[in-house]
């Protein structure tokens, strides 16, 4: 009960870091160590914040990655951190939507790293389906209950545009699938019990170009 306790206090801001740490880390060989200052100086966060980080994941896992005065050894905390974002094992990822981005995500190699593979990709178009990438072809929306019942799918990403995206989440949902990755500009509404990440592009663009015009007015 208390691990669970300490779970849900865990906050969406502190796995963000965490995945920057694990990038991070990929730029140094396996057996260098690394200060949590020096980490800090990169990434632009206190070092006091990176060791309260991982104060709240490594007792749990009985990872011994610090030694005073060299820092971390990157291979153990890069396998700690893993552990931890649940991409030491594979996780199987659907996509729902196989139009321009949905093609796009598939084609594009570096969007699926380590720990991660597509098994199925679906859409509601009968011209769509029947296509391939990479050799994933793509199947009809009826299909996906039937794939989620005979494998285990950890995460779905919605590519399909408004306004059948939330009938598409849905759908995904009553198949089993817990976790959803919503790359539409649509707020999708999920039931508790359901993790899900929005990713709209418009909007950071949108962000960006109240930035830009700031930076002009200096």
């Amino acid at each position: 009960m208390r691990n669970l306790e300490k779970q849900v206090k865990i906050s969406k801001r502190i796995i963000e870091r965490l995945t920057k740490y694990l990038k991070c880390l990929e730029n140094f060989s396996s057996e260098d160590f690394i200060s949590s200052e020096e980490m800090g100086m990169l990434l632009g966060v206190t070092a006091a914040q990176i060791r309260k980080d991982l104060s709240n994941f490594i007792p749990e896992f009985d990872f011994n990655i610090g030694i005073r005065g060299k820092g971390y050894q990157v291979k153990s905390l890069y396998q700690a951190i893993e552990k931890i974002l649940g991409v030491n094992k594979k996780n199987n990822i659907i996509i729902v939507g196989a139009g321009k981005l949905g093609g796009a995500l598939l084609l594009e190699g570096d969007f699926i790293k380590s720990g991660f593979e597509i098994v199925g990709v679906f859409d509601i178009a009968k011209n769509k389906i029947g296509k391939e990438y990479k050799g994933l072809k793509v199947r009809s929306i009826n299909e996906l209950e039937k794939l989620v019942q005979t494998q285990e799918v950890d995460i779905a990403v919605i590519t399909e545009c408004k306004p059948i995206a939330q009938d598409m989440a849905d759908m995904v949902i009553n198949a089993g699938v817990r976790s959803i990755l919503n790359f539409t500009p649509m707020e999708i509404k999920v039931p508790k019990g359901i993790a899900i990440s929005h990713i709209d592009l418009n909007g950071k663009l949108q962000e960006l170009n109240f930035w830009k015009e700031k930076v002009k007015s200096i």
